[in-house]
């Protein structure tokens, strides 16, 4: 089954009516079928940006998903020392938490595929070696 990693971007596009990727988000949705990967950090960030009547619709749909066994949730303990070596790496952008615990998810399940509205820096961040991320949304 594919899989895709979801950064809080795309919960906010798909939920946020009046995101700029709202569209695009909704016909991702509409047209995939695979599993999303995310991590806890990554659900705090995206629900702590919606309205709480987005707040709402988001909860249902990651219950629904993760009922339906499309949404697994990184249950890694958080690795401070890999999150701050990539802080300090990725300085310049700078990187925050939820970003770098999405890179760390990303290199160990492998899965180079992401939804995120931060293309800018999911463009410099590297996965294991030079592996670059996949922008799914930029697509087209």
């Amino acid at each position: 089954m594919r899989n895709v990693v979801v950064d809080s971007g795309f919960l906010i596009g798909l939920f946020d009516e009046t995101d700029p990727l709202h569209a695009r988000c909704r016909e991702f949705l509409r047209d995939y079928r695979g599993r999303f990967l995310t991590t806890e950090a990554v659900l705090t960030e995206a629900l702590a940006l919606l309205s709480h009547a987005q707040q709402l619709r988001c909860l249902e749909w990651l219950g629904n998903a993760v009922q339906a066994g499309l949404l697994l949730l990184d249950r890694e303990p958080v690795d401070f020392r890999s999150v701050e070596k990539l802080a300090r790496k990725y300085a310049d952008q700078p990187m925050d938490f939820a970003d770098a615990s999405v890179v760390l998810l990303a290199t160990r399940s492998g899965v180079r595929e992401i939804l995120t509205a931060d293309r800018r820096d999911f463009a410099v961040y590297r996965l294991s070696g030079r592996a670059r991320f996949i922008d799914v949304l930029a697509g087209d």
